[in-house]
């Protein structure tokens, strides 16, 4: 039997994607938010070992750093937060890029889903809100603009020692495969790939992944499931070269796996102070 929650979206299914229109839209993934323990062991972590740089930071009125971006490309970062842990333990949040927040806002407040009331400018300086999903994970809606602290790193803060230049897919262990396909397809215009454990993100190369087990999981499934996936050419010459790292002693624990896929494609298998997984795949095989 269907839900409530279900029935509900069902019924207001428009009959179109929304990625086929020219209005507002979500154009990809934007990046992750992790709530983490330790900003500068964050910081040694993603740029010391995966090469990344930061691009922008955060300050209290004391000064004193409470958020880092971590650069992947210019759409897409890694926000690492000083804060209490609030998702399942670390997850601050998963973060989608809009062409149109105020649109976006409007749009999904038709549909009737709860929106807040008005789009407002993040601390980053950039236009955006906040929505809950069906399993209850924080979703970040943001449209980037020019002059925000994000904006004027533009073509900046991309070194060449970064392992990949874009987040293929993040995932997220849902409650209800049949929920969450509903609510992402009806709000976001997300539309099922093969066995629909990922879903296609408007008309780009970004994916969403939809992880699911019978069992209700235990933290550190979270941990597992809740991810981003990174994008590299040769994932073994990749994994020797932070092997080899010098910094990788300080993270004797970090290379968790490594394996190839039924389709070719070699997959290794990251994990930070705090326990998040960073996966790191190669593309589709021509």
């Amino acid at each position: 039997m269907k839900s409530l929650f279900l029935l509900a979206l069902a019924a207001m299914l428009s009959g179109g994607s929304m990625a086929q229109s020219g209005g507002p839209r979500i154009v990809g993934v934007a990046g992750i938010a992790y709530d983490v323990t330790d900003l500068a062991k964050a910081r040694d972590y993603y740029e010391g070992f995966l090469g990344f740089q930061e691009a922008a930071t955060l300050k209290r009125p004391d000064g004193s750093v409470y958020a880092s971006f971590i650069k992947i490309n210019d759409h897409q970062f890694i926000e690492l937060i000083v804060e209490p842990a609030t998702n399942h333990g670390y997850l601050h949040g998963a973060v989608f890029e809009t062409n149109d927040a105020k649109g976006m806002r409007d749009l999904l407040a038709a549909k009737g889903i709860k929106v807040p009331e008005k789009v407002t400018k993040d601390p980053a300086g950039n236009l955006g809100f906040d929505i809950l999903d069906p399993s209850g994970f924080t979703l970040e809606i943001v449209q980037y603009l020019p002059g925000s602290l994000t904006g004027k790193t533009n073509g900046k803060d991309m070194p060449p020692t970064r392992i990949s230049d874009h987040i293929d897919h993040i995932g997220l262990l849902i409650n209800s495969r049949e929920d969450s396909w509903a609510f992402y397809n009806s709000a976001f215009g997300f539309v099922k790939e093969g066995d629909g454990s990922k879903m296609v993100i408007g008309q780009g190369p970004d994916r969403f992944e939809l992880g699911f087990e019978k069992r209700p999981p235990a933290i550190d499934r979270f941990h597992i499931k809740d991810h981003i996936c990174l994008s590299n050419s040769d994932v073994p010459k990749m994994t020797e070269a932070l092997r080899a790292k010098p910094i990788s002693s300080e993270f004797p624990k970090a290379i968790a796996d490594t394996h190839q896929l039924s389709n070719g494609k070699n997959v290794v298998e990251i994990y930070d102070l705090d326990g998040n997984r960073v996966e790191v795949m190669e593309p589709p095989k021509s």
